[in-house]
C-alpha cells in the first residue's frame, strides 16, 4: 500500500509539475506577443511584460530542470554517461542520482536563502515581491531531490528508456497494422 501510494503522490507531482509548466509557458507566448504588438503596433511598451516574462522565464527554466531529471534527458549527464565504457557507466549510472539529489539540496537551502532575503524588495513594474522569482530555485531543488532519490533508491528506473528500441516497437507496429487491411 505505501508503494501505490507513493506511485499516486508522485503522478500528481508529476502532473501538477507538467501543468504548471505549460501554463507558464502559455502565458510567457502570450506576454511576449502582447508586448510585441503592443511595441509595433500600438506605440508603446508596457512595462510590466518584460518583467514578466523574464519571471516566466526563471521559472520555466527550473521546472525544466528538474523535469529533464525526472526523464533522464538532462543532456549534460546523458552526454557524458553515455561515452564510458561499461563499468565505469554503471557507477555513474548509480552516483549520478546522489549528486543531482545533492544539488538539489543545494537549491532548496541556497534558495531558501535568497528567498527569505528578497521577501522585502519588490520588482519595479509589477510590484510583487522579488521572492516569487528566487521561490523557483527552492521548489525546483524539492523536485530534483525527490526524483534523485527515488532514482537512488530504486524506486524508479535509473535507466531511461531507450528511444531508438520504442520507435521501432511503434514502426513495427504501424507497419503489420497497415498490413493487415
Amino acid at each position: 500500500m505505501p508503494a501505490r501510494a507513493l506511485r499516486l503522490g508522485l503522478a500528481v507531482v508529476d502532473r501538477t509539475t507538467d501543468a504548471l509548466t505549460l501554463l507558464g509557458l502559455v502565458a510567457m507566448v502570450l506576454v511576449v506577443s502582447w508586448q510585441v504588438f503592443a511595441r509595433f503596433l500600438l506605440g508603446f511598451t508596457p512595462g510590466w511584460a518584460s518583467e514578466v516574462a523574464l519571471l516566466l522565464l526563471c521559472w520555466l527554466a527550473f521546472l525544466g530542470i528538474a523535469k529533464g531529471i525526472r526523464e533522464h534527458s538532462h543532456i549534460a549527464v546523458g552526454f557524458v554517461v553515455d561515452r564510458l565504457p561499461g563499468m565505469l557507466r554503471a557507477v555513474a549510472i548509480r552516483v549520478a542520482p546522489a549528486l543531482m539529489a545533492a544539488f538539489g539540496g543545494y537549491l532548496v537551502v541556497q534558495g531558501g536563502e535568497f528567498t527569505q532575503l528578497m521577501m522585502h524588495s519588490t520588482l519595479p513594474a509589477t510590484g510583487l515581491p522579488t521572492s516569487v522569482q528566487y521561490a523557483a530555485m527552492p521548489v525546483a531543488g524539492v523536485l530534483i531531490a525527490v526524483y534523485s532519490l527515488l532514482q537512488l533508491f530504486g524506486l524508479i528506473p535509473l535507466d531511461p528508456p531507450d528511444p531508438v528500441s520504442d520507435a521501432d516497437t511503434a514502426g513495427t507496429a504501424k507497419s503489420g497494422e497497415g498490413d493487415d487491411r
